[in-house]
Parts: structure tokens; C-alpha cells; sequence
């Protein structure tokens, strides 16, 4: 059979063509006979399955689920029985096609679809099987059109008389199921709305379009109507209004409504949450910061009791700040924390960049009259102001992470310095829209209740492990006692039915309602009100002398199963501009303003009416922040349940056009916006736009160190980049995404996956590093060479001039080093050489920190131990290139020459640290370097006795780590302050400071620093007695080293503690007279004090005790004349490096061997026992080494006979 429309060749029998979906009308020839009504709704009934329509009739209002708000249309041609009698059926055939073509195709044009051929018309729904906005304005543009074309048709056809159709319309809820192929699938609907559109058509007089009550209420403000008042419709039990569509359109005024719906109630159950509130403010005025965290599910009254909070006289003496984060605040780098601070400073929205900077600096000035210069670059950037150039120098060269702890460090000194002039409540609502970085800066800041005048009130909805849960659990951990956790619970049901009866102001209401009501809603306030506010705007209870009513329809009014239910239902008796404003807030956010919301709407026209009319059916409230009219959901739940119910493509349309009036509106500082318009591009599917605003964001999350932030936009600009090119994608461009992921990796520490990205963008450059075992040996061994060339033949090296390609790819290697330094020590002793053969081609002073990069070079020899030569080679080639203004390069230079010295034993030559060179990195965000500075240096104090000196540092490291809430700082000092109290033998406060340091290590997945701890915690049990729990410790840090690439300082500790283990078996051996275990003992004895003596020839820091140990197992073993020696030998060592702490205790050691009773050597080096006793006693005493003294006093006190 041929297609009268596209000539394809169907099979015989075929109602629709198969490839262009055309009805072939040949075969609906009994179709061309006139239906009566009921013949057409049976029609269309019957493709309906039955169980649904048993269940529309027994649910009909609790199927949301399945129910669409459709808009029918039915189109009949007058005359068409006479016209084929007239014409026959072969012309009646063409003409019908024509005809037909002519309604398919003003019905796709609005997006409707043709849901069934009655032969002589059409029926058409609008908004099914895909939702449509506007479904009843489209409806009634498409009935325009259809009358139009066939008046045009008509003029160009002389055979026949006029044709004129006969269009009904009616909107209301359907339900559709689907019947045919893939083709083409029929959409059928069934009730009241197909009966009353099909009356509706029926009713209509030929060439016109009549419509119900509810497409006029729909459409009055863009089509003119005729009422023609009340008609019988046959199947109903009462006269409906109809309306004639009138030709032209007009505009109307929409009078405003729902003035009389207002809803007021007292707080009702949350009393007591209120008093626990103020008794912190009350704490607060007193002196004593806390932390409060409101948390409850959406609805519940967190923000109410605020609110309520807010009224009480207390409040009137204390600073209120208030942020709030937003529902794409994970977009949106520090909003909550700039929101506060530009209220602070009085910043308003529509100031210029100029005017927010000088407001700003203002406040700054007037807060710290001696040092705003200092903090005003930092705040400045982390509102995402453009600084001027005075500024901008402050902050040249700090990124990542450095400034990041810097900005942290001047919003704390912000707040420490409000605080001073009074009392200070920062309150933080919708935390759990938060972005991490904020979060992150938010627990920094938590810190500052435990001693300042500071109250911080969070508020949350549970189950957000990235917000909220996060902030939970480091409370728990670490501010428990100044925390005080707030939950909401949903009311019950005594409050429940308080606040209905009070909401309503009703005595004697109906309680078997009421019940329902408190059911359904489950003790939330906010589903409780919109329940009643549903009874009111169906008119089941209306305001008579002032008060609410019930009305007869109460009793019959069903309840929906979900709030969610409630919150559609209301939106959809929504007026239809109304209810397309609020979808267009939704897709904005929670916080939508005015200028945005009016540049975005279709239409502007009656936009303050609707907005109105909003605001009074309490959708929406109204507020002036920033000097700018904005407009806030009053729920979250509104928003979001507005926001689904918006068709894909409308949604992504809107939030394209979201973005572009962000792009006109805030065009001077749209840099405060990327991340807003890469979630609105996103959500747009504009991948062009998405990508590129992807990147800025990224790369303005990367300025203000939102490392979490900056991570999201870059992985997301990745995926889209390869989503849109595919196999055509630039290696170059693919290159820089992966080195920026990378970089924000590395600056949140997730080291494994930074290193993913290294490589990956690394094989851009320099191709990729080789694999296989012998290849990297290769790779290797020539970049020794060449560092070697470097270093004894520079003339050969440092010519090149570097592009600036090679200055990107030298940059990402060396960070990638530092990364390896930290995970895998062998895999960075292999890639830096690697790095150092590309990297001595070129003049390195022609690279930021060039001098700095290649003195690194010499840790690949000191940190391995495999040459303290050419470590000090490389720091005097590059001593005479240093800048000594560059604190950068004068801090590495100084962390390497220290620790090589103190690695080689050369303690006295090591300079003492240098306070003012820290200060002055620190002022530039190098916390790395600084706390490194502070730790090296406090270990060679350590061991050389200068245990105040030692305790400084140590502090010192602690405020760095709490300034800066750097982890690797406070690792750095828990290491330190472990052997600290180690050396010092406070041996329980050490144990204590090894869990704390274990459960840090643990965290950041340290290996190194676990082997370190456990080797620590394995002595102090040895000098606590108790081998068996040091023998455990010893046997977790092996599991560790085994599965670990170790650097020889790292098991410093581990080798003397196993030492000292074997020794302690092998004397309690011996004593015992255990004969048979002694010669296994002494064989281990001897191994692990060797393995300890060989490892000392890389780190000097146990050397001294290490050939008193060998002492010590000689004089077991009773080879007193090596004994002997190997202690001369320890105590010159000792004497040599100044390591006093060792060299007092192998003076004890000696001294006390010696004067065993049954030794026959009185005196070693024609020192007597005693003198080394004395000796020892002093260093104790001057080095005030408590438990030594007491020690060495009963150990040398004369034996009893």
C-alpha cells in the first residue's frame, strides 16, 4: 500500500505508514461515517487496561505517580458525511489528506501529539506522552492555527464549499497507557477531561474553538474569551461555564490573590530547644564560646527557632553574623563564609568592584588600625575581588595550599578580633549545601570557642557525610566539651494537633482530620502547615468574621500520602504564570533575585503581580540584603519539588538562560560567578560553555585554595571535554586539565590519585617514564651520569633556555616529586634523577626557585644515605648562584645543609634555627618548608641536649599546625614531641602523644611515621619493663616496613628499639641461666646491633648509642676488652657530635658495668667507675633528666652484703 505522503510502500493491511507515520486512510473507511460521543470516549476507553482504570476510579486523588495535568483537544471537521457523498471517496480520500496534514502538523508544531484519527478529526493532547509548559496556551495557539490554515486552504480550493472545524479544549488530570509498535505508540487518556473536551467540541459551532472554566483561568492573560455563560453537558450532574475563544489576543489584569490565606502560629514543642539556645548566648555574654549544631530534617523549624531566637532581649547585646550556604553551594567556593563577612562589611550586591574593595578595606582599617594591609589581600581574595596591584604583590607567588592556610589564618584573626569588641554569634544555615572548602575552614574555625568570645550555630539536615556528618565527627574528636548538638524531632501528637488548631485558630475542630493530618505529616511543622494550607485553598476552611472556618468540603477533603504530594498539588492549582515563575525561581536556586528572576521570566509584564501573589500563598518570602530586592522559598522542599517538576528540555533551557543573564548581569565581576555558571551551563548541556566556565572556576577555586572545589570543576571539565571530542581531543588541552587535577590532588594530599594525574600529564611532555626493570635501570644510571656531568663538569650543563613548555613540565615534575617523596621514596630517588637529567640542560635560575629545585637534589643522596659527597657538592655548586633575599631558596638550602649535617654526624656545624627566615616564609605561605625548618632543627637539639630549646620548637610547630590546620605540621611536631618526651622519660605523656600521632599517620596514610611511632612506643615499653608489649610494637612497625620503600631515617628509631629488645632478651637469658636459649639470643644479639651500627653510617642520630650497645652485648658475652673499646669509642663519637643525651647515658652505662662486683675491671681509659657516674650524674642534672638521676642514684647505690 503507497504512502499518499511519502510514497513508501507499506504491507497490505498497514493502518500507518512505516516511515513516516502518515494514517493510511484507505483503511479507515468505516471510520468515515459519523460517531456519536460515546462511541469516541469507548473508543478511546477501551485501549485503556482495566486494572488502571479501576484504579483511577479508586484513587483518584492519590495518583500522582501515574497522573499527568494534560490538555485534550478534539478537532471535527463539519459536513464530512454530505462532502463524501458529494466528492466520492476517492476525492473525499485526497482531500482528507490534505486536510489531515494540515492538523498533524499545526499540532507537532506546538509539540502536542496526534492521540487518535476519528476519521473525520483529530483528538490531541498537550502534555503527554512528554509534559509540556504553557500545555493549555499550546492547546489553544494550535486551534488558532488550524483555523487559519484551512481559511487559507479554503481560498486556494474551488470544488466545494468551505471546510470548517469544530475544536473543543479541556484541562485537567489523565491518566495514559501506551498501545502499538515503536513507531508509532498511542497515548490513551480517560475521565472527565476527555469527556468534557470532547462536549466541548461537540458544543462548538463550526469554524470556532470552545473551551471550560479551566483553560480560561488558564489563558486569560494571553487569549480573549467570550462567556457564554452555563450549559447542560450531558453525563454531568451540574451546568459548567464554556467560553469561546475569540480571535484576537489581549492582555489582562490579573488581580492579586491569596491576600486572604495567611497563615500565623506561635512555635509550638520547641520550647525547651529554644531555652538550651539561649542559655549559650547567655554563656557567650558571659565569657565562654560554644559551638551549636540545630539539626533536623527539611521542615522541621530550624530556621523558626532561630528566627524565635533572634526575638529574645539577650540577643540585643551581642554581634549577629549570619551565612548561609545555598543549594549549589558545592559549586561555589566559600560561600557561606563570604556571605557572613560581606554582612559584616556591608557589601551589597550590586556594589562595583571598587566600591565592595573600599567597603571592605574600611572595615579591615577599622578592625585592625595597626595591620589591615596585612589581612586585606587575603579577605579580599577569598570574596573574589580583583586586588590592586599594592595588593596583589602581598600575595604574588602564594598558591595551593599555602594560601589557603593563610587565608584560614586571616579569617580566624578576623573573628579573634570582633570577639574582642563584644560577644560574636555566627550562625550558619543550610550547612549541608556547603562547598568542602568551607566546611574544611569552618572547623578551623570552630577551634576559636574554645577560648574566645564566640558562639557558632550551625544548622543542618542529617545524612550529608560531607557536611554535616563531617562536622560532627571532628566536634566529637576534638571540641566535645564546648559542643552543644540540638536535634529536632518531629512533634507529637498533642503538639501537633496545638499547632493545626492554632495555625487555624479553630476550638471543636474535627478531630478524625486533625488525626489524619498528623498521620500523614509525621510531627513536621512545615508538612503540617502546608496540609492546612491545601484545606484552604480548596476551600474546606475559609475565613468567616475574621477567623478560619471549616466548610462542608472538609470532611470530604483526602489528605496526600507525601508531603511531596501536597507540595505538587499546590503548585499545580497554582495560576499557570504563577506556577511557570516559580519553576523559573527554582531553577535559579533557593535565593533568587529580583533582577535575575525578571531578566530570565518569559514574561515581565504582571511579574510583581505574580510575584505578589506568591509571596501572599506563602510560596516565596521577601527580603532587602544587600540593598537588592531578593526573594527566598520559604522551604527547601518547595523548591526542589518545583524544580522536578520541570520537563529535561525546558529545565536545560532555562538554566541556559539562567547563565546568560548571569553573564549580562554580573558582567563586571562574573569571576565571582564561574562556578554558578558551570553548574547552570552543566545542567544546560552546553558543553562549550560548561567546559570553558568549568576551567575559570577551577582556576579561581585554585587562587582562593578551595582545592576541593577546584578538583570538582576540572574532573568535570575533563569528562566534558572527552564527552564532546572524543578521539579528536587536544593532547594539549587534555594535558592541562590533567596537571590542573593534579595540582588539586596534591594540595588535598590524595597523593595516589595526584600521582594518576602526574603521569598522565606528564606523558604530554616529556612521554611516558619507563616501566620495565631494566629500562628504568637505564633511565637511571644516565641521569646519574648526567647529574654527575652536572656537578663536576657545569660547564657542560645549565645552557639551555627553557621554553615555556619546559617550564610547565619542569614545575609539574618536581611537584610530582614531592609527592613521590612522600609515598615512595625508591620511586623518587628513580624519577628525580630522571627529572635532574632534563632539568640540568637548562639555566636553572631562569626557573621560579631554580636554585631551590636543584639543591633538592641533594636529599635523592642525603635522605638515601648513598653519599654525603655528592650532597655536598650539589649545595656548593649552588651556593654561589643563591639569591639571599629569596626566602624560598634560603630555607631549602638551609633544611639541606642541616640535615645532611645532622644525617653525617657533623652536629656542631649545623647553624641554630633561624626564627625571623620562618617568619618570613610563613608571611608567604610556605608552611611546608617553615615546619621542616622547625623539625630538623629541633631534633639535632634534642640529641644534643638542649631540651628547652627542643620544648620551644615543639610549641612552635603546634601553633603553625593550629594556625595553618596544616596535617603535615602536626605530624611533624607529634613526631618530635614523641622522642621529646621520650629522651626526656615522661613516658606516659610520650604514650599518649604516639596514639594521637598513630591515629594522625593513619589518616594521612603515613607508613613511614607508623614505623617511626610503633618503633618509639616499643622503647618506651623497654624502659617501662614490659619486653612482651615492646616486642608487639616492634612486630606492627615491621609489617609496615616490610610492606613500605623505607628510608634509612625512618627506621632510626626501629633499629635501636630492636636492638635494645635482642640486648634486654639476651641479658634476662642470661640471668636466668638459660642456657640453651642464650646462643640463639646472642646470635640475634649480634645481628640487630650490627644492622643498628650499619644504619648509623646514614643517620648519625643513634650512632652514639649504637657502639655503646655493641658494648654492651660484648661485656654480655663477656668479651671485656672489646667491650671496652666499642665504649671509648661511643663516648669520642659522643663527645665529638655533642650528643649529650647518649653520651650521659653511656657514662652511666660504663660507670654502672664497671662497677659490677663481679667485673674485674675497675677502670676503662683510667677513668674509675665512679668518675663515669659522677660524669653522668652532672649531664642529668644539667640537662634536668629527672628519671635518669633517680635512676642512676638507686642503680649505683652500694649492693647489701
Amino acid at each position: 500500500m503507497i504512502c499518499p505522503g511519502c510514497r513508501y510502500e507499506n504491507l497490505e493491511g498497514a493502518n500507518y505508514c512505516n516511515q513516516c507515520g502518515s494514517p493510511l486512510l484507505t483503511t479507515v473507511r468505516a471510520d468515515f461515517l459519523p460517531q456519536s460521543f460515546d462511541e469516541k470516549l469507548a473508543k478511546l476507553q477501551r485501549y485503556l487496561p482495566e486494572g488502571l482504570t479501576r484504579k483511577i476510579l479508586s484513587q483518584r486523588d492519590r495518583i500522582e505517580g501515574e497522573r499527568r495535568h494534560v490538555t485534550v483537544m478534539f478537532c471535527d471537521m463539519e459536513g464530512f458525511t454530505p462532502l463524501v457523498d458529494r466528492l466520492g471517496a476517492e476525492t473525499a480520500y485526497t482531500v482528507m489528506g490534505k486536510i489531515y496534514e494540515i492538523l498533524i502538523r499545526q499540532v507537532h508544531d506546538y509539540e502536542g501529539t496526534i492521540n487518535e484519527m476519528t476519521g473525520d478529526g483529530i483528538m490531541a493532547l498537550f502534555g503527554a506522552p512528554i509534559a509540556l509548559e504553557e500545555a493549555p496556551q499550546r492547546a489553544l495557539w494550535a486551534a488558532h492555527a488550524i483555523h487559519r490554515e484551512i481559511a487559507v486552504f479554503n481560498q486556494h480550493q474551488k470544488d466545494f464549499g468551505p471546510i470548517r472545524m469544530r475544536i473543543g479544549i479541556h484541562s485537567g488530570p489523565v491518566v495514559v497507557g501506551t498501545l502499538g509498535n515503536d513507531l508509532r505508540v498511542e497515548f490513551k487518556a480517560v475521565g472527565d477531561t476527555v469527556n468534557l473536551a470532547s462536549r466541548m467540541e461537540h458544543l462548538a459551532e463550526p469554524g470556532t474553538t470552545y473551551v471550560t472554566r479551566d483553560i480560561f483561568k488558564q489563558a486569560r492573560g494571553m487569549f480573549e474569551f467570550e462567556n457564554l455563560g452555563k450549559k447542560v453537558i450531558k453525563g454531568k450532574g451540574e451546568s459548567i461555564s464554556v467560553y469561546k475563544v475569540l480571535p484576537d489576543r489581549k492582555g489582562a489584569h490579573r488581580p492579586r490573590l491569596g491576600s486572604e490565606r495567611m497563615i500565623f502560629s506561635d512555635m509550638v514543642g520547641r520550647s525547651s530547644k529554644l531555652d538550651q539556645l539561649e542559655l549559650q548566648v547567655l554563656k557567650l555574654i558571659n565569657g565562654s564560646g560554644s559551638i551549636v549544631n540545630v539539626i533536623g530534617e527539611a521542615g522541621i523549624g530550624k530556621s523558626r527557632l532561630i528566627a524565635e531566637l533572634k526575638q529574645r532581649e539577650s540577643l540585643r547585646r551581642v554581634t549577629v553574623l549570619e551565612g548561609r550556604a545555598v543549594s549549589m553551594g558545592r559549586n561555589l567556593s566559600f560561600h557561606p563564609i563570604s556571605d557572613f563577612l560581606k554582612h559584616w562589611a556591608g557589601i551589597w550586591v550590586d556594589d562595583d568592584a571598587t566600591e565592595a574593595f573600599s567597603k571592605l578595606k574600611g572595615a579591615l582599617q577599622r578592625l585592625f588600625p595597626d595591620k589591615s594591609g596585612d589581612v586585606l589581600p587575603f579577605v579580599a581574595t577569598l570574596l573574589g575581588m580583583n586586588l590592586p596591584k599594592a595588593h596583589h604583590d602581598r600575595i604574588r607567588g602564594i598558591e595551593g595550599d599555602a594560601l589557603e592556610k593563610l587565608i584560614r589564618k586571616n579569617v580566624r584573626e578576623v573573628l579573634i578580633r570582633l570577639s574582642k569588641l563584644g560577644p560574636l554569634i555566627v550562625i550558619i544555615d543550610d550547612l549541608h549545601w556547603a562547598d568542602k572548602s568551607s566546611i574544611a575552614l569552618l572547623e578551623f574555625l570552630f577551634r576559636l570557642a574554645k577560648r574566645e568570645r564566640i558562639l557558632f550555630i550551625n544548622l543542618f539536615r542529617p545524612g550529608y557525610a560531607e557536611t554535616g556528618h563531617r562536622i560532627l565527627s571532628a566536634l566529637e574528636n576534638g571540641h566535645s566539651i564546648y559542643q552543644l548538638d540540638i536535634v529536632l524531632e518531629p512533634l507529637d501528637e498533642r503538639m501537633s494537633e496545638a499547632l493545626i488548631v492554632d495555625m487555624l485558630d479553630l476550638k471543636g475542630i474535627n478531630h478524625a482530620v486533625v488525626g489524619q493530618i498528623v498521620q500523614r505529616a509525621g510531627g513536621n511543622p512545615y508538612f503540617i502547615e502546608e496540609v492546612v494550607r491545601s484545606f484552604i485553598d480548596e476551600g474546606a476552611v475559609v475565613i468567616r468574621g475574621g477567623k478560619f472556618q471549616v466548610t462542608d468540603k472538609f470532611g470530604t477533603m483526602t489528605i496526600p500520602n507525601t508531603i511531596n504530594d501536597v507540595l505538587m498539588a499546590r503548585i499545580d492549582r497554582l495560576e499557570e504564570n504563577a506556577r511557570d515563575l516559580l519553576k523559573v525561581a527554582a531553577v535559579i536556586g533557593r535565593n533568587f533575585f529580583y533582577r535575575i528572576l525578571s531578566e530570565v521570566s518569559d514574561s515581565t509584564r504582571d511579574i510583581d503581580d505574580r510575584l505578589s501573589y506568591l509571596k501572599d500563598m506563602q510560596f516565596i518570602l521577601e527580603r532587602e540584603r544587600f540593598e537588592e530586592l531578593e526573594y527566598h522559598f520559604k522551604h527547601a522542599l518547595t523548591q526542589e519539588a518545583a524544580y522536578a517538576s520541570i520537563l529535561p528540555d525546558k529545565c536545560k533551557a532555562l538554566h541556559l538562560k539562567v547563565a546568560h543573564t548571569i553573564e549580562n548581569v554580573f558582567a563586571e565581576k562574573l569571576h565571582a560567578f564561574y562556578g554558578m555558571l558551570a553548574y547552570h551551563y552543566s545542567r544546560g548541556e552546553n558543553l562549550e560553555k560548561a567546559e570553558d566556565a568549568l576551567i575559570k572556576a577551577g582556576e579561581e577555586a585554585l587562587k582562593t585554595s578551595a582545592s576541593s572545589e577546584a578538583l570538582h570543576y576540572y574532573l568535570e571539565a575533563l569528562k566534558l571535554y572527552r564527552r564532546k571530542s572524543g578521539q579528536t581531543a587536544d593532547s594539549a588541552k587534555v594535558a592541562l586539565l590533567e596537571k590542573n587535577i593534579a595540582v588539586a590532588f596534591h594540595n588535598r594530599g590524595q597523593y595516589e590519585e595526584a600521582l594518576e594525574y602526574f603521569d598522565k600529564s606528564l606523558e604530554f611532555y616529556w612521554g611516558k617514564f619507563p616501566k620495565h626493570p631494566v629500562s628504568r635501570f637505564f633511565h637511571m644510571t644516565y641521569g646519574f651520569f648526567h647529574l654527575l656531568v652536572a656537578l663536576y663538569l657545569p660547564f657542560m650543563k645549565f645552557k639551555k633556555e627553557p621554553t615555556e613548555k619546559d617550564r610547565e613540565a619542569i614545575e609539574l615534575f618536581y611537584t610530582k616529586c614531592q609527592t613521590l617523596i612522600i609515598i615512595y621514596p625508591r620511586r623518587f630517588f628513580f624519577e628525580s634523577l630522571y627529572f635532574y637529567r632534563r632539568f640540568t640542560q637548562f639555566d636553572f635560575t631562569r626557573f621560579p626557585n631554580g636554585a631551590g629545585k636543584f639543591i633538592s637534589a641533594s636529599a635523592l643522596f642525603t635522605f638515601t644515605g648513598i653519599s654525603f659527597g655528592l650532597g655536598r657538592r650539589i649545595l656548593a655548586l649552588a651556593q654561589g648562584r643563591l639569591n639571599r633575599q629569596d626566602e624560598r631558596q634560603m630555607i631549602t638550602y638551609d633544611l639541606l645543609q642541616s640535615t645532611l649535617k645532622y644525617f653525617a654526624g657533623d652536629w656542631p656545624g649545623i647553624d641554630q634555627h633561624d626564627d625571623d627566615l620562618v617568619n618570613r616564609n610563613l608571611d608567604i605561605g610556605e608552611i611546608w618548608s617553615a615546619s621542616l625548618h622547625y623539625y630538623w632543627h629541633g631534633f639535632h637539639n634534642l640529641y644534643q641536649g638542649d631540651i628547652a630549646v627542643t620544648q620551644w620548637l615543639v610549641k612552635r610547630l603546634n601553633d603553625i599546625a593550629e594556625v595553618y590546620e596544616n596535617d603535615a605540621t602536626l605530624l611533624f611536631k607529634q613526631l618530635l614531641n614523641t622522642c621529646f618526651l621520650m629522651e626526656s622519660r615522661l613516658l606516659p605523656e610520650a604514650l599518649d602523644e604516639i596514639d594521637r600521632g598513630v591515629a594522625l599517620a593513619k589518616k594521612t596514610n603515613s607508613g613511614l611515621s607508623l614505623i617511626h611511632l610503633y618503633g618509639c612506643r616499643a622503647q618506651i615499653h623497654l624502659l617501662m619493663a614490659d619486653p612482651k608489649a615492646a616486642a608487639a610494637a616492634l612486630e606492627k612497625a615491621d609489617v609496615i616496613r616490610c610492606s613500605q620503600e623505607i628510608v634509612p631515617w625512618m627506621v632510626s628509631v626501629f633499629c635501636r628499639s630492636k636492638a635494645a629488645l635482642a640486648l634486654n632478651r639476651l641479658q634476662a637469658a642470661i640471668a636466668d641461666g638459660h642456657g640453651a636459649e642464650v646462643s640463639r639470643l646472642r646470635r640475634q644479639a649480634h645481628k640487630c646491633c650490627r644492622a643498628l651500627l650499619r644504619q648509623t653510617r646514614k643517620v648519625a642520630q643513634h650512632r652514639t648509642e649504637a657502639l655503646c650497645m655493641m658494648g654492651v652485648y660484648c661485656w654480655l658475652i663477656r668479651k671485656r676488652r672489646p667491650a671496652l673499646q666499642w665504649w671509648q669509642k661511643s663516648i669520642r663519637v659522643g663527645e665529638h657530635m655533642g650528643a649529650r643525651i647518649a653520651l650521659s647515658r653511656t657514662y652511666a652505662e660504663v660507670g654502672l658495668r664497671l662497677a659490677e662486683a663481679e667485673s674485674p675491671q675497675a677502670l676503662m681509659g683510667g677513668i674509675t667507675s665512679s668518675a663515669y657516674l659522677e660524669k653522668a650524674g652532672a649531664l642529668f642534672e644539667e640537662m634536668n633528666l629527672e628519671w635518669d638521676l633517680r635512676r642512676l642514684r638507686r642503680m649505683s647505690r652500694p649492693k647489701e652484703a
